[in-house]
Formats: structure tokens, sequence, C-alpha cells
């Protein structure tokens, strides 16, 4: 019986190429897709050859085909705005037509800039559609009498906006001033233009300095401003509350969730069905503890281990979220809406409702909990040899947060159980083998220190401490990064999609600019070309006096981490499958990887239903939006209260004098960094610390301030600083060295 096609094969080939998800494929990739036998073969290379000369097919990179209308069309995607560039990123599968086009690598991730007179108005965030052309740098270009062409990779590609599919917001917030008729709203040129001209009056009430939000009218376009009319007055930026407040209309995050996700919360039941504890491996009587941060209010991880002849025998529990939150449902369309929690300063937008993350999927002690593990058996060298993963039941014996097992740890305090105890110190030592086997293994060790906020009833900064990572925290961090590897390797075995989070190689051009710096301050750096010369930088940077700002400039060095269908691996933590499974609490990205876990489970018979590549395509270009987004939320929420809480120094007799590290010097002024408050900030030259008889002058062939009494101000020298002044819109401070003051 023949299993051939009765199409002719220029109809099949046509409509293979065409169909939706089809990615550039070499001649036996496509025959093997279209279950193309040995005797037609031939006939469809001599097809493929021929549309290729008729120019109806492209032929890339590798030998790969696609159809020509497909690699002319329109790529869709995100804008993202940095500073005053714009960037067209395409999704997931722009960004494979991208690397088909250009025969780039798998993992190289497009992000091509628009020219503001390209962009039809399109601003951060917005999703678009986009033409994209091939550009070559102007030192390329052919010359009279230069025959040669340009390195195809050396070649630049950038992107016109030819549609905006979808605006990212249609409310804007910003401050309320005169202008024209009805006045105007001033914004921040990022989440919101820089000037929004009201169509209506505003309200009796409000009064120019006030905070606003606006519903959109029309979109700023070349130099036609953009207009709106008032929806909410927020009141003084100063007022309680009304800073974080703007900034959650800003980033279009929410508190509230809607009253269908909340009836959905509502109805989950509080105790476990017995049915569903008899199907899992019960690990009640197992010696499982939680260790948190000391403000945590929902525990999504727990462990337990065993020493065994030959190492250790490690199980790491995790929340079950997908329990309880099903494909389908109100909560978990609002749980990928949202992408992840957002931390702000004064409170949290968890990504789900109290019911569960507060209640039944919180890993409390002494309370009944459905968990993933994930055991694993490790060796005395921190390898893992064998796995297994389980449904299960816990009753957690002890909940500690870090400063608790600190001071275990450190032989200074008990949990009152000998037992506990013990495995407290079984864990350490696990730990730091884990993690010296990781560093080994090439990871970067770029800790920069936590800043945290300490705030009274009313949402102001009383305090601000620096958190670093102790061996507590880190012993909670290496078992969640071997969970996660573990997890992602074994779905990558089992062929099953999921999301991958992943870290790709950095940009060499980036890394030598870096390299030029580390130099300048006496690190011992080369080209920085491979993993172990960056390690031992990382290392080096680690014992520097200038270290938050050296970490801080490699780490603006590295590419983003972001979530992928692909498991391209984790450059920085030095692993090769990686995904994120331990916090389905706060992630969606876990509770995705959690629905594909009962594979790993139950095998090939497992009863799962999966999204399809392209289905997860979508979400990993949403979830990596929503991080950005939140990221940015959260840094904008701290480095306003930053801003308020210095700007309330400045009007003290004495205030609190901040140690700084000098970055540049210019014949204005001297630029500096404060760690302790992870900010930059700017010394006037007329504010320099005088003394009887000396005068300061500039450098200018060593970039340097140097009195003429010898003292001298150069990058990389520290100083003590208190604020002067904060410039309320940009938070950019100003300080006065404190022996000027």
């Amino acid at each position: 019986m023949s299993n051939e096609s009765p199409l002719p094969l220029e109809q099949r080939l046509f409509e293979y190429l065409r169909a939706p998800g089809y990615e550039a494929q070499d001649s036996s990739a496509i025959a093997r897709g279209m279950g193309i036998n040995s005797r037609e073969r031939p006939a469809l290379r001599e097809l493929l050859k021929q549309w290729q000369d008729k120019g109806k097919l492209i032929r890339l990179s590798k030998g790969r085909f696609i159809l020509k209308a497909a690699a002319d069309a329109p790529l869709e995607g995100k804008i993202r705005k940095f500073g005053n560039t714009l960037l067209f990123i395409p999704n997931a599968a722009g960004q494979n037509m991208m690397r088909a086009y250009c025969g780039a690598d798998a993992d190289r991730n497009f992000e091509l800039p628009v020219s503001e007179h390209r962009s039809a108005g399109a601003m951060d965030g917005d999703s678009v559609r986009c033409s994209v052309r091939r550009t070559v740098p102007a030192h390329l270009r052919r010359t009279r009498g230069r025959k040669s062409r340009p390195d195809p990779a050396l070649l630049h590609y950038e992107a016109a906006v030819e549609t905006i599919l979808q605006r990212r917001t249609d409310t804007w917030v910003g401050i309320y001033r005169p202008y024209a008729k009805f006045g105007s709203m001033v914004g921040d040129g990022k989440t919101s233009p820089q000037l929004v001209k009201l169509t209506a009056p505003p309200p009796a009430d409000l009064l120019v300095g006030m905070l606003i939000t606006v519903q959109a009218l029309s979109y700023p376009v070349g130099k036609m401003p953009a207009t709106g009319k008032i929806a909410q007055v927020l009141g003084w930026p100063e007022d309680d509350g009304v800073d974080i407040t703007a900034i959650m209309h800003r980033y279009g995050l929410h508190s509230a969730f809607p009253q269908a996700v909340l009836e959905e919360a509502a109805a989950l039941p509080s105790e476990i069905p017995p049915e569903e504890i008899a199907a899992r491996l019960d690990c009640r009587e197992h010696m499982v503890f939680t260790i948190d941060p000391a403000t945590a209010r929902d525990y999504d991880d727990a462990i337990c281990i065993r020493e065994i002849e030959k190492g250790w025998e490690l199980d790491v529990h995790i929340a079950d979220v997908s329990y309880y939150v099903r494909p389908g449902t109100a909560l978990d369309a609002e749980a990928k809406r949202r992408g992840n929690s957002t931390y702000l300063p004064d409170r949290v937008l968890p990504m789900l409702p109290p019911k569960l993350c507060d209640d039944v999927c919180s890993l409390k002690e002494g309370v009944n909990r459905l968990t993933r593990m994930c055991r694993m058996r490790i060796n005395r060298k921190g390898e893992v040899f064998f796995t297994s993963f389980h449904n299960a039941i816990i009753r957690s014996a002890k909940r500690m947060d870090y400063g608790e097992a600190l001071a275990i740890l450190e032989n200074r305090g008990s949990t009152g159980d000998s037992l506990i105890d013990s495995a407290i110190h079984t864990a350490h030592e696990l730990a730091t083998v884990l993690r010296k086997r990781r560093m080994q293994q090439g990871a970067l060790d770029l800790e920069v220190p936590e800043l945290q906020l300490v705030l009274d009833d009313h949402g102001h900064v009383t305090d601000v401490v620096t958190e670093s990572s102790d061996i507590a925290h880190q012993l909670i961090e290496e078992f969640m990064l071997v969970a996660n590897e573990s997890v992602a390797a074994g779905l990558t075995k089992m062929l099953t999609p999921t999301i991958y989070r992943i870290h790709e190689e950095p940009d060499p051009a980036k890394l030598q600019n870096f390299a030029s710096m580390a130099r300048s301050y006496g690190i011992s750096a080369g080209t920085l070309a491979s993993r172990e010369e960056l390690s031992r930088v990382a290392a080096q940077i680690k014992e520097h006096t200038d270290a938050p700002l050296l970490t801080t400039a490699l780490l603006k060095s590295m590419m983003r981490a972001r979530y992928s269908t692909r498991a391209l691996g984790h450059f920085g933590l030095a692993k090769g499958d990686y995904c994120h499974f331990t916090s389905p609490i706060r992630r969606y990205a876990d509770l995705i990887v959690h629905r594909g876990f009962d594979k790993l489970v139950f095998g090939k018979s497992a009863k799962v239903q999966l999204p399809s590549i392209s289905q997860l395509d979508s979400i990993t270009d949403h979830i990596s939006e929503t991080e950005r987004n939140s990221a940015a939320a959260e840094s904008e929420a701290k480095q306003t209260k930053l801003a308020q809480f210095l700007s309330d120094q400045c009007e003290c007799d004495s205030p609190r004098p901040w140690n700084a590290i000098i970055t540049d010097c210019y014949p204005q002024g001297i630029a500096v960094m404060v760690p302790s408050l992870q900010m930059n900030g700017y010394i006037s030259a007329e504010w320099l610390p005088e003394s009887l008889g000396s005068n300061w002058f500039f450098e200018r062939h060593a970039s340097r301030w140097t009195a003429t009494d010898g003292r001298m101000f150069i990058p990389g020298n520290t100083l003590d600083v208190v604020p002067h002044q904060v410039d309320g819109p940009s938070r950019f401070a100003y300080f006065y060295p404190s022996v000027s003051r």
C-alpha cells in the first residue's frame, strides 16, 4: 500500500513551506517533514533549485530554504526605549527568522535600532510590526576600485515601524502644569510622553504640581504632542503612598484581583483530599525544613538532607501550585497576565491571590502541603549521580529565617532540636562542595549586595541597609540551582516542551571595553575571550577596593537573562540545561515547568496536555516582558524612596555621611558612585574642600583634581560625602565632600 500523497509535489512543497510555524530547513529536513520517500527526493531537490533560480525561494546559510514572501514579510515584536535610543526586539518567531536570514548562531538575540523618523510614533513597550533592512556600516561601503564585499557578520540591520499593533498603555502618569487652554501633563518621556496636551477643563481642586493620570486620546507623532483627558487626580507627590501608587499606574501594575479570580481562589479546598494524599509519596515524617527571609510571608521551597555512603541525598520540595492553578481557569489567565510578583518598597503585588500564596501553597510549619520533589544523590565532588522526581506531600518540621540558620552555622544559636541543627550543618557541607564545583566550571561570582529600605508606618524611609549573601543564603541558593538544573536536564531528556532560563554569552566588544576599564583600575585583564579568564577577573574584582563599581560595570557588559523554549544554557551560572522550577508562587515560568513535571514522574504514560512550542514562544515573550516591566518599576520605586530620604537628609543639621567612589573627573566637578545607596551623584567643583592658602585646579591630561597642598581627587579614589540637593523629577543627587560642610 502506497503512502504517497495524490497532490502534486509542487503543491505539497508550497503548503509545507508556508505552514504556520515553519522554520528555515535544508532539503533533507524538508523531505523528512513532508514524508517524502527516497524515490521523490531527487525531484524535490530539483524543484528547490528551480524555485531558487526563479526567486521564489531564498537559500539561507547552511543550505536552508524559505519562501521569499516569508523572508520579506514584516516582523512583529516590541519597542524598547533606552535613553534616547529606540530598539525593536522581534518576538520568538521574528528572532528565528532573523537568525535564519543572516545565518546567526542559534543563541543570538536581535535588537534592531529604529530611527525616530521611522518610529511612526511608537513608544516604549508598544507591540509593533516592523520591516527590516540590511545596512552596511560607512567604513565598509564599496569604494572606487574596491571589489570585495563586506563580511555578512559585520552587516547591520535596522527596523522601521509599519504598524502599531497594540499600545503598552492608554493611561499616562505625570505632573499637572499650565499649558495652552486646559493645561498639560508632564511625563517621564519613557512610560509616558514628555508632554500631553489636555483637551478638557481640569477639576476645580487640581493644583499645579499634583500627580494625575491621563487617558490617552492621541499619541505623539513627529512634532505633534499627545493629547488626553484627566482620568484621576492622585495628589501631591510627597503625600503618603502617592509616589508608589503613581509608579503602579505608570507600569500598569495592580494590587487588586478581578472578582472571578478571587471567587475561584475562595472555592479552592483548604484541606487536601485523601485520594490525593494516597497518590503521592508521603514525606510527612521526613525532617523537612524551610529557610527564608525574616520578612517572607510565603514559603515555596523546603529541603531535606541525609548523608549517604557516597555523599549526600538531597530532597528539594517546591510548592505544587500547578495542582491548584489549572490551565484555562481565571486564576491561570491572571497569573499569566501578571507574569510574576512585583516587590515594591512598601508592598508586594503578588502573582497569585493571598488564598494561594499565603495559605494553601505556602509550606508552613506543621501543616500538610503538596509539593513537587526533586531527589538528588550527590557525591563528594559535587556531581549529581542520581535523580528521581516525585509528587509528594510534606509537613514542614521547622521554619527558619536566614539569621537563625546563620546563627546555627556559626555555633551561636539553636533550633532546640539537635537533629535539625545537625542537618543544617550537613546542608552547609554539601552547599560548599556544590559552590566550589560551580566556580571551578567557570560560574561568575558577581554578587551585588541587596539594598533594603527601612520604612515607617507612613512609607517614609528611616534607614538604608545593604544585605550581602552569607553562607545561609548561599546554602539555599546552591540547592535551588542544582534542582533547577536537574529538572531542566530531565525535561530535555524527555523531549518535553518547556520554558528554559537562558543567559547568552556576552558581546566580545562590550567585554573588550570593560577589560580596558578594568586594567585602568589595576586588574589584570586580557581580552576576556574565555570563560576561565572572565572568572579570574571576577575573582580579582571581588577583592578590589572598588568592587561595587567594577561589578556593576561588568554586569552591564553581560547579556540580560531571559526565557526561551530552547535549552541554550546559562553563561553566568556555567550551566547547560537550566530552568526556573523553584518559585511557582511568584513566577509563571516555574508554573509552566511544573505542568511538565508529570513527564518526569510518570514517564511516557503521563497524561498531561502541554502547550505547543509556538504557544510557549508567545508565553516566553510575554513573561520576559513582564519581568523587565516589574524590574523597572521596582528600581524606580526604590530610587524614588531613596531620593525622598536624601532630600530629608539635606535639611538636617548633621546629615549622614556616605562613602563614595570617584568614577570620573571633569572641569565642572566630580562624578561619584555611592555603593551603599547603589546610586550615582555629582560634586560641583565649587564645593571642593578648602584649606588655608590652597587652591584646586583640574589637570585635563590626567583627568583629576589637584590642590596646591598636594591633595588629589582621582577616579577610583574614595571619599565621604553628604547630600546637598536632590533633583525631584530626575532623582539625581548632588553631594558635598563631608569635610567641606
